[in-house]
């Protein structure tokens, strides 16, 4: 009997796969395998159409990077020049990881990490670019993949959708150029906002993205050390007097910044800078930050690289408080929130660094938000800006939460979440 209904089971599975759509496998692209790489040629810059629909990982331990998907496709470069090039996958319809390598098989490849390899500003946020210094006649391979990062979703929501880790992406690559702050009298301003708090509190933030390749240094700009230059400028004016803290470069960064005061080039005075950044600024005063390299050990060269530069403060006194504070006294009543909904919170971009054991996230909110509150492993929930980045990681699982706060203090209640995990340095053999 039970043979039988099994039967009649599996005939109605069958009959209803007979009419159900089939998914047809997209054919693996020409250049899925590493010894079969598309060769890009010409002068710079070079732009290349790709696509990784139907690829595969060729070996059990190849990784273009940090969350491969597995759907790698290859391309080789013989670099003409020697000097800082380019190399991004910026514009594709899946958020992308970028690797750039050297070697002859797929087994055996280096990671490109002379000149600090560092990632590039100003891609979008699904693509990856990164800046090297190339060596003329040493061919490089690069691969794309797709970023198979997954945020599960918590026991009460419903099943996130998986990520979309194929489709179409422009590979390009390109002599670094200048950057456009090289000189003092060309410096950047870096812009700021504030964020008052229903209690009243106001957080101020200022924050840009730079780099110093290919930068110079100016004649008579400040010494920054022996071997130490390659100098860009910025300009940074805070709106209230108050402490501010200055962020970005720390623990050992060949990239540090240095605050001044003055009217000209010639005419500068350097701010010292607390431990961590600290400074006591005046409000409507002009200040100058300039990003510089320290000398690397063995070229004797100031170091070249990317940087993240912020700044914060708390423009009222008291910590930042989530929620508003209760009225001081039960008597004294207040209207309630014309706004009682929550809002929701998503991780738009993950980027982990094994060399560096760091993680950095990007979050927004489903609507105009005061501030964010973020978490990792099992911390508390501190406030917090996108992006956020934490380093010296220890190898092993982590997870991170964030939440929103909307500007009537309402808190998502369910917090977005990514778990990741932090390799253990590979012993040399």
């Amino acid at each position: 009997m039970r043979r039988g209904i099994r039967a009649a089971v599996a005939a109605v599975l069958l009959g209803a796969a007979v009419f159900a759509p089939a998914r047809a496998m997209a054919a693996p692209p020409a250049n899925d395998d590493f010894a079969n790489r598309t060769e890009l040629v010409g002068a710079l810059p070079i732009t290349e159409s790709g696509a990784n629909q139907g690829a595969t990982r060729e070996w059990q331990y190849e990784e273009v990077g940090p969350f491969a998907a597995g759907h790698s496709v290859w391309f080789k470069w013989v670099a003409d020049v020697d000097g800082w090039v380019t190399v991004g996958a910026c514009t594709a319809s899946f958020q992308t990881v970028l690797g750039i390598f050297t070697g002859s098989d797929v087994e055996h490849l280096t990671r490109v990490t002379k000149g600090n390899a560092s990632e590039m500003p100003g891609c979008s946020s699904t693509g990856r670019k990164f800046t090297f210094k190339a060596a003329s006649g040493t061919e490089y391979e690069i691969g794309v993949d797709g970023n198979g990062f997954f945020v599960p979703s918590l026991p009460e929501e419903p099943p996130a959708p998986p990520p979309v880790t194929e489709g179409e992406f422009t590979l390009r690559i390109e002599e670094t150029p200048a950057p456009a702050n090289d000189d003092f009298a060309a410096a950047t301003p870096i812009p700021g906002a504030t964020d008052e708090e229903p209690d009243g509190t106001r957080r101020y933030f200022a924050q840009i993205d730079g780099y110093n390749w290919k930068a110079t240094t100016e004649a008579g700009e400040p010494s920054f050390g022996p071997g130490a230059g390659a100098s860009v400028w910025y300009s940074w004016m805070p709106p209230e007097t108050a402490d501010y803290r200055l962020s970005g470069a720390c623990c050992g960064s060949s990239i540090p910044f240095a605050l001044f005061s003055g009217d000209s080039l010639g005419a500068l005075t350097q701010v010292p800078l607390g431990e961590s950044g600290e400074i006591h600024a005046v409000g409507g005063t002009q200040y100058w930050i300039a990003a510089y390299g320290k000398q690397d050990s063995e070229t004797s060269e100031p170091a070249m690289g990317s940087f993240h530069m912020l700044f914060t403060a708390f423009l009222a006194p008291g910590p930042l408080s989530f929620p508003p504070s209760a009225p001081s006294s039960p008597t004294q009543s207040s209207p309630p929130p014309a706004d009682t909904v929550a809002p929701d919170t998503k991780i738009e971009k993950t980027s982990l660094r094994a060399a560096t054991r760091s993680a950095r996230f990007w979050f927004s909110a489903s609507e105009p938000a005061q501030g964010f509150l973020c978490q990792l492993d099992k911390k508390d929930f501190k406030p917090c800006s996108s992006p956020r980045a934490y380093k010296h990681l220890k190898p092993g699982r982590h997870a991170f939460r964030v939440k929103a706060v909307d500007v009537a203090g309402n808190i998502d209640g369910s917090a977005a979440a990514a778990s990741f995990r932090v390799p253990r340095p590979q012993k040399r053999r």
